[in-house]
């Protein structure tokens, strides 16, 4: 039937594809179709794992209850999103959305573009790291599971690994970076032992936190630390 909706996700539609904007200043996301689709475009952003939000349609109006700071102009290809006085509780990933119409009331299809994510600015903001041991209960089964977490780093591109020199058949399991209310990131990162790796372990496991080219930020751990803890 003609009320029948296809979505489809593209590769490519909004640039940039990421940006770190200054606190309180105006941003603008652009957004390129490859057909002219007249004034048939729809805003929207995704914050984690929430449901898209409708920010824009038909190109420059406003969705209800949407602050005035977002405006968007446009026609035909080109089309164009910008945020005024950008706050943290904007951060998220930004989608223009095309679509296809048989007339002014019937859309066909639905094309999104590939998105463009919009963060605080927070400058180099080392993470705290926190190294958890594994638990006495776990060690008595024969295993022994090490965590370590990162908080309150900026920006998301901090890389949290573990650092194990002389122990064979380790396995570390990431989380993505996991936004915070304030602006920052957190990450977490487990490392998976056999206990007796762990008590003769004469090598200490390290967790690392490094961003680009600058000097790692770090925290050591051994068994000996532990049992004298």
């Amino acid at each position: 039937s003609l009320g029948h909706t296809l979505l489809l996700w593209t590769p490519a539609g909004s640039t940039p594809a990421a940006a770190a904007v200054e606190r309180g200043a105006s941003v603008s996301v652009r957004c390129q179709s490859s057909l002219n689709v007249k004034a048939y475009l729809n805003w929207y952003l995704l914050k984690g794992t929430e449901s898209p939000k409708l920010l824009i349609y038909w190109a420059t109006y406003l969705h209800t209850g949407v602050s005035s700071r977002f405006s968007g102009s446009g026609y035909g290809t080109d089309f164009t999103l910008t945020i005024s006085g950008f706050e943290a509780k904007d951060e998220g990933v930004y989608y223009c959305q095309q679509h296809s119409t048989l007339h002014d009331f019937v859309s066909l299809w639905y094309t999104f573009g590939g998105g463009t994510r919009l963060e605080l600015n927070l400058g180099r903001v080392e993470p705290a790291l926190t190294v958890l041991p594994p638990s006495r209960s776990e060690l008595a089964q024969g295993k022994a599971t090490l965590m370590c977490l990162a908080n309150k780093g900026f920006p998301s591109d901090w890389s949290v690994s573990w650092k194990v020199s002389g122990i064979e058949g380790a396995v570390e399991q990431r989380s993505p970076a996991l936004p915070l209310k304030d602006g920052h990131y957190s990450w977490s990162v487990g490392l998976t032992l056999t206990a007796q790796q762990w008590r003769e372990g004469a090598v200490a496991v390290s967790c690392e936190a490094r961003q680009g080219s600058q000097s790692p930020v770090s925290h050591t751990l051994s068994a000996l630390q532990c049992s004298q803890d």
